[in-house]
């Protein structure tokens, strides 16, 4: 009878040990989520990293177009403000125009990390070294915009002739293609250095699409 009530005994203790233990690892986890999530005034500026969540007007940021933000940091598939700025190297792959929660905004997006082939919509920036492999008509996906895939560039590549070249990179051809319409499908190449040694000043040849470009440098 004596042990029974000592396991009894031992047994409420562990409880009562363990259940504020347990509140607190939910607050604290509470606490990071709150952290990350901040409210400032649209006139103060938008921090790096992060991107506009929700918007609305409130006493607590006073004045003529000002409104109060809720930022948070990017992540994968966040829901942002259409219109807030936004970090690299994320792209925007879906549009809503319409809006309750993002007032003086253009509506919302999605944001994501870039992938090969992701379909993206044309306001998206697209970030060295990602080149566009394709263009589609505008689809509800953007809002009435138009909608792209991209890639990392690489030797060889197809690309649409409406793709930004990241550096060390150029493009050779331009024929009609329904993959890239209405702009033209041009071949990707990487900028290639190649050497031929001559005595004297080293003699360079860069390649700039199909030519070999000689330049010249001193010996060192």
């Amino acid at each position: 009878m004596t042990l029974n009530r000592w396991g009894l005994f031992f047994a409420m203790c562990f409880v009562c040990m363990c259940t504020p233990l347990s509140a607190s690892v939910a607050s604290a986890s509470e606490n990071i989520a709150d952290a990350a999530a901040l409210t400032i005034c649209s006139n103060q500026g938008l921090p790096a990293g992060y991107v506009v969540t929700a918007s609305d007007v409130n006493s607590a940021c006073p004045g003529i177009a000002t409104y109060r933000w809720t930022i948070s940091p990017a992540s994968n598939g966040i829901q942002a403000c259409f219109g807030s700025g936004y970090p690299a190297p994320y792209v925007i792959t879906g549009i809503n125009t319409v809006s309750s929660v993002c007032a003086g905004f253009q509506g919302g997006m999605t944001l994501r990390l870039p992938t090969n082939n992701i379909a993206i919509c044309s306001p998206s920036v697209i970030w060295d070294p990602w080149v566009i492999t394709g263009n589609g008509i505008t689809t509800s996906q953007c809002g009435g915009y138009g909608i792209s895939t991209i890639a990392q560039a690489s030797e060889g590549l197809a690309v649409c002739s409406n793709t930004p070249i990241p550096s060390g990179w150029t493009v050779t051809g331009g024929s009609s293609s329904v993959q890239c319409q209405p702009w033209a499908i041009q071949t990707l190449h990487r900028v290639a250095l190649m050497t031929s040694g001559n005595g004297g000043a080293a003699i360079q040849y860069r390649r700039v699409g199909d030519m070999a470009v000689r330049t010249t440098t001193p010996d060192t």
